[in-house]
């Protein structure tokens, strides 16, 4: 199975679409058409060897949050100082990954609760054993789930 952060997945198209211009607007087609891009390129590149894709959301209530409340504190004193409308941001984000969930034949895992890397962990740790996995994100937390005979992490 192919397991995909899919937050990390949209904020990385989000980032190369402003670039270095934090004060443009967010243009929720242009955001849409990259993600689902990178999507059918993964599943077309992996496919083969790996299966299916899973999709894996942050949940917005996330047990981190509650406790640890200062979790994750510092990016939402980043957000604020920046120039990006982040509102706007997540709102578009939050749009995409509902619309994906809809419309397209993917599994999408939003459990309440849990953040995409809870989910990618366990599915991971109980399924190395049978098939082989790939998680694609950037997050260097995954590192540890290599441990795992037939787990790779694409970045």
């Amino acid at each position: 199975m192919i397991l995909v952060d899919l937050n990390q997945v949209m904020i990385s198209n989000l980032m190369m679409q402003l670039g270095n211009h934090t004060n443009v607007e967010i243009e929720p087609n242009l955001i849409r058409h990259m993600v689902l891009n990178s999507l059918r390129a993964y599943r077309s590149k992996y496919k083969d060897k790996y299966g299916e894709l899973v999709i894996c959301c942050d949940n917005r209530h996330y047990w981190r949050k509650e406790v640890f409340p200062y979790y994750k504190a510092s990016r939402k004193k980043t957000r604020e100082a920046s120039e990006i409308d982040w509102t706007a941001v997540f709102e578009t984000l939050n749009t995409i990954r509902d619309e994906i969930q809809e419309n397209f034949p993917y599994k999408v895992l939003n459990i309440r609760g849990a953040e995409a890397d809870d989910i990618i962990g366990t599915l991971a740790q109980k399924y190395h054993a049978h098939e082989k996995i790939l998680v694609l994100s950037g997050d260097k937390d995954f590192m540890q789930l290599q441990r795992y005979p037939n787990v790779d992490q694409y970045s």
